[in-house]
């Protein structure tokens, strides 16, 4: 590994130390669960509604499937950051919010072109950032939490026969801080209650894939001529795990004085260092592609979720099983072309059942997506070459819409910005 590369890794780690501890949100849907899960969708297919089922490609990295791994060419470094901008709605009032954060860095391997590669990478798992506050008549509760939980993980997919196996390994870590209070703010002396909850995570995932890709039209006898067309089916899951947690926390009822003191009356709930267990659900989904990347792809998934399964020594919402169906589609003018006409354009679209119950109320979700890719090529064969680099612009809005219209509402304006290198650091020339 080279000093330049060691330089950029430190650059990226503290890049992403930085915006994570700088974001915030204010999404009240944030503190169900283990907060807003992210995704694990990668630059390439994320304009694409995120399939990832049957995705597959040469020069991009695809975790959600990890037998797509093994479609490697090229050594590829790849990285992605994220503007999300929120508008919550309720009954009488509009509120914006926004989060950045980096939303992965990955390293991906070829150790045989085209038949076994790797990949090791770092991405959020779950977002926890709220702040919310609720005013009744004599009573006024009041909401935050804050925190992160990350997945590292290592994967590997091999290709036989047209058919492709994949897995990763992954680690969780992070931490997750919930406070609530509940005061009577027209009565003194009245018993207040407030509690303070923080949570480390801590554990091992993993996920499983399989992916067979057939070509169902060769256009041209030219390899280097990518107008080929394939078309690729797949399956992704994992099983139940359960992960470790370690709580600390209070729970305590006190009254206010008319000097406006806090005086504590007791301690119901202490928890100094408690270790526990995390039920996390199985997830089982597939997808297809019809086309080429180099050309024009179109493609679909459906994934379902247990999430009714979960359990949290944290918390004692109960969460729904989650359902996502999505599409999309990308289409290349012409990879052998000028710049201009080498410019990919994807867009796609999705409809989901989220995992948060709220007063025993589903949460729909629905957007859509786009995006473009700018390949910028060095070298000068602009197909088989072996040093370049793809800038992604994508875009995501959506909404998350209760069952029950008296709750809130909200939509949600998605930005990722994301640079993947070919071979800029790795490739060993003979000649410089």
């Amino acid at each position: 590994m080279t000093i330049k590369l060691c330089r950029f890794l430190f650059t990226i780690l503290c890049l992403w130390i930085f915006i994570d501890a700088t974001a915030q949100t204010v999404s009240p849907y944030s503190r169900f669960g283990l907060g807003y899960l992210r995704s694990n969708v990668f630059s390439s297919n994320k304009a694409m509604g995120e399939i990832v089922g049957g995705y597959r490609s040469s020069v991009g990295l695809n975790p959600g499937n990890p037998a797509s791994y093994s479609e490697l060419s090229l050594t590829t470094s790849e990285i992605g950051a994220n503007v999300d901008i929120s508008s919550i709605k309720t009954k009488d009032s509009t509120y914006l919010g926004t989060y950045g954060t980096l939303n992965h860095f990955a390293l991906g391997f070829p150790l045989k072109r085209n038949v076994w590669g790797m990949s090791i990478g770092l991405l959020p798992y779950a977002t926890t950032n709220y702040k919310f506050q609720q005013q009744n008549v004599d009573t006024f509760s009041d909401y935050k939490g804050k925190g992160s939980i990350y997945k590292l993980y290592l994967g590997s997919g091999y290709q036989v026969a047209g058919f492709s196996f994949g897995f990763n390994l992954g680690y969780l870590f992070g931490k997750e801080e919930y406070n609530k209070g509940f005061s009577f703010t027209d009565t003194l002396n009245a018993l207040n209650t407030r509690s303070n909850i923080k949570m480390n995570v801590s554990g091992f995932v993993y996920d499983l894939g399989v992916q067979y890709k057939k070509r169902i039209l060769k256009s041209t006898k030219d390899n280097h001529n990518k107008t080929d067309v394939f078309i690729t089916v797949g399956l992704f899951g994992n099983s139940q795990v359960k992960v470790n947690s370690t709580v600390n926390g209070v729970w305590e009822r006190f009254y206010t004085l008319s000097s406006g003191v806090n005086k504590i009356v007791d301690t119901p709930l202490s928890l100094n260092q408690s270790k526990g267990k995390i039920q996390l659900p199985y997830t089982i989904g597939g997808g297809f592609t019809i086309g080429n990347e180099f050309w024009w792809i179109i493609g679909a998934d459906f994934k379902y979720s247990n999430w009714s399964s979960f359990s949290s020594p944290a918390s004692t919402n109960k969460l729904n099983d989650s359902w996502r169906a999505s599409v999309g589609f990308g289409i290349t003018p012409d990879y052998t072309g000028k710049f201009i006409k080498r410019i990919q354009y994807k867009i796609g679209g999705y409809a989901a059942k989220s995992e948060i119950r709220v007063d025993n109320t589903g949460v729909n979700e629905y957007g859509g997506t786009f995006g473009i890719v700018l390949p910028f090529v060095f070298g000068r064969d602009r197909v088989s070459t072996n040093d370049y680099l793809q800038l992604f612009l994508m875009g995501d809005i959506g909404s998350r819409v209760p069952q029950n219209s008296a709750l809130i509402s909200e939509t949600y304006y998605r930005l990722t910005f994301g640079v993947a290198f070919n071979s800029l650091w790795f490739q060993k020339r003979k000649f410089d």
